[in-house]
């Protein structure tokens, strides 16, 4: 990635986005991991100095604060975790005007940082994506839409998963399925993911929110 393609965008930009394709639009997200996603999209920004193989959490923690005040939009909620205070909930997720904004500046964002996603989430993504176009689940909601008889297990492999699985898990792969329709531009893998989710709401902790009215 080129300097000046990084220069255009600033760490509030790149953390509210790392937000977002972590599933900040329906669930809390750790500050380490947000750190950790900046790092991956952008390293000279969100990298130590003396030592720049290593993701600093401090820029994420600044650009989110920063993203939380009223005068920059109120985009985002929530708190840093602190180790000391068992009872803190942390974390961070986009608020409604995030979304919003999301929805405005994503293109621009991912005209400079899209293309550059490292190829190893690139290639997971993509075979993700091809596991589930050719998965008997995902066929039958293609042909018979709300009224598709899709069991759990079928689910559950549709996301190159089992039985088994975690519903941490799932919906992890369910938000990346999710993210992955928007940017290839397909509604259909969006509406598989939220017909999954009311579908499988129990399984998946209850989660029923409508990505659409969301994204």
């Amino acid at each position: 990635m080129l300097k000046q393609e990084i220069d255009m965008l600033t760490d509030k930009d790149i953390a509210v986005y790392a937000l977002y394709i972590l599933g900040g639009w329906r669930k809390r997200i750790h500050t380490e991991d947000i750190a950790l996603r900046c790092y991956q999209l952008a390293p000279s920004k969100f990298s130590w100095v003396k030592y720049p193989e290593y993701p600093d959490i401090a820029p994420t923690r600044f650009a989110l604060e920063a993203a939380k005040k009223a005068e920059n939009g109120a985009l985002v909620k929530g708190e840093s975790e602190r180790k000391r205070i068992a009872q803190s909930i942390g974390g961070w997720i986009l608020t409604e005007g995030g979304v919003q904004w999301i929805k405005l500046n994503k293109p621009r964002i991912e005209q400079y940082l899209g293309k550059h996603i490292p190829i190893g989430d690139r290639l997971s993504t993509d075979r993700k994506l091809k596991e589930l176009l050719k998965s008997g689940a995902y066929k039958r909601f293609r042909d018979f839409g709300e009224k598709a008889e899709i069991s759990h297990a079928d689910f559950a492999e549709s996301l190159i998963c089992t039985v088994n699985t975690r519903g941490d898990i799932l919906n992890e792969r369910l938000d990346l399925l999710y993210s992955t329709g928007e940017k290839v531009g397909r509604e259909e893998i969006k509406k598989y993911v939220n017909f999954c989710r009311r579908k499988f709401a129990q399984l998946l902790g209850g989660k029923e929110e409508e990505n659409d009215a969301k994204t």
